[in-house]
């Protein structure tokens, strides 16, 4: 069974966020949103990078389907519903036109690695270092009465103290 400890946490991330992707990509498919500008490493898939280090941590356990296999349409219309990382696959094959390697890049040199362990660990490098570390910017956002934009003055209270969460001065 599952240790009672990770219980919660499996559950929110394999039943809510599982929820969550599927609206958002109805919003996306309904609405017809593009990103913003595909910078590759925001999202795998351009919308979404959380998903793929869920799901090859969910893959690391599963000795049929191995990094390889990602890239192969019969492997992920038969293992989709079960595991995340396919589900994300399967949702770019069926949004994207073209080569997989070339509308997906970064994902086909994933498929190069030789197991989900060194995917997912590479995978939560890549996300500190490019999203975590990085200093979001809001482009196409309407403010207004309701939510309002106020630059706000700064005075730090020491040199030791840094507004980057991830650097100590």
């Amino acid at each position: 069974g599952i240790n009672a400890e990770y219980g919660d946490w499996l559950t929110t991330v394999f039943y809510l966020f599982v929820r969550y992707l599927d609206l958002m990509r109805k919003i996306q498919l309904w609405y017809k949103l593009e990103p913003a500008g595909s910078q590759g490493v925001w999202g795998l898939d351009d919308y979404q990078f959380l998903p793929f280090i869920f799901g090859s941590s969910q893959l690391i356990a599963n000795p049929e389907i191995t990094p390889q296999d990602f890239v192969n349409p019969n492997v992920v219309a038969k293992h989709h519903e079960n595991f995340i990382f396919l589900g994300c696959i399967k949702f770019i094959n069926d949004v994207k036109t073209g080569p997989f390697a070339e509308h997906s890049n970064q994902l086909w040199n994933i498929s190069a690695v030789q197991t989900w362990s060194k995917v997912n660990s590479g995978l939560i490098k890549m996300y500190k270092a490019e999203v975590l570390a990085k200093q979001p910017v809001i482009q196409h956002f309407v403010f207004g009465s309701i939510l309002s934009f106020e630059e706000q003055k700064v005075v730090l209270p020491s040199s030791t103290f840094s507004l980057h969460p991830l650097k100590t001065v």
